[in-house]
């Protein structure tokens, strides 16, 4: 087969399969909705820094990134698009696959897809997989390596997928001051090579943000959680990733209500 023509037949596929999956996932929602759900760490939860005299406390900001992502999907399709947050501060992405930790409260994955009404599923980690593989603070299977972090995060794509869910990965956001020793570049890196090799779209967010020359200054004082302005850049970015691959789907639905 010339070349060409193979690429063409490639990505043919892969959009068909994206359709299929899609149109599966759309069947467990409720009629007239799209529910997405929200998978990650304190950057899904929303958390953001604070300064109060010589002390930092850690909030909930208000225009977080899914905040701001639910506010641009229904102003533009409508109320039946809904962006749900399951993120859970300083969760890794491995405790979501047996429930552990800070996912404690939550079946294993595989039983959560199966439960799940939503459509799509975006999922936010690295940044505490990073954190803890840098310390060594944790029992040890749950300190994960850059490759251990692929492993865990194929199995989290291939077990939504089963269960008839689209799926995007998010990268994380670089981080600032003493947090850089962390080393999150490795994880977003292996993360842009899984959305490659599982034909699933990336919101690119890591080298993206690292690029903006007043990046730090969109930092929260921790220099490790986005200040609400830097929130809304990263869900902008989210929301032109999910348009571009849900668009008319989403339009559809908004059509039909």
């Amino acid at each position: 087969m010339p070349p060409k023509k193979r690429v063409f037949t490639l990505a043919l596929y892969g959009a068909l399969s994206q359709l299929i999956s899609f149109a599966a996932a759309a069947h467990n929602s409720p009629p007239g909705t799209f529910i997405i759900e929200a998978w990650g760490g304190s950057s899904t939860r929303g958390v953001m820094a604070v300064r109060e005299g010589d002390r930092l406390r850690n909030i909930v900001a208000e225009h977080n990134e899914i905040a701001v992502l639910n506010q641009l999907l229904q102003e533009k399709y409508g109320s039946g698009v809904r962006v749900i947050n399951r993120g859970a501060p300083s969760a890794q992405a491995i405790e979501l696959l047996n429930g552990r930790y800070k996912y404690a409260h939550n079946p294993p994955w595989q039983e959560a897809m199966q439960r799940s009404d939503a459509s799509l599923i975006l999922l936010n980690f690295a940044t505490n997989d990073a954190r803890h593989f840098h310390f060594h603070d944790i029992e040890e299977p749950y300190q994960v390596s850059p490759q251990r972090y692929s492993e865990v995060m194929k199995a989290l794509i291939d077990s939504a997928q089963a269960k008839g869910k689209a799926v995007v990965l998010q990268e994380p956001h670089p981080l600032c001051g003493r947090a850089e020793k962390w080393d999150v570049a490795p994880y977003a890196a292996r993360l842009e090579a899984i959305a490659r090799a599982e034909k699933v779209p990336l919101v690119s967010q890591y080298q993206r943000i690292k690029k903006m020359p007043d990046w730090r200054a969109m930092m929260s004082p921790d220099c490790i959680h986005p200040s609400e302005q830097l929130y809304r850049i990263k869900a902008l970015e989210t929301f032109k990733v999910i348009e571009q691959h849900f668009g008319a789907q989403l339009a559809a639905l908004h059509t039909r209500s």
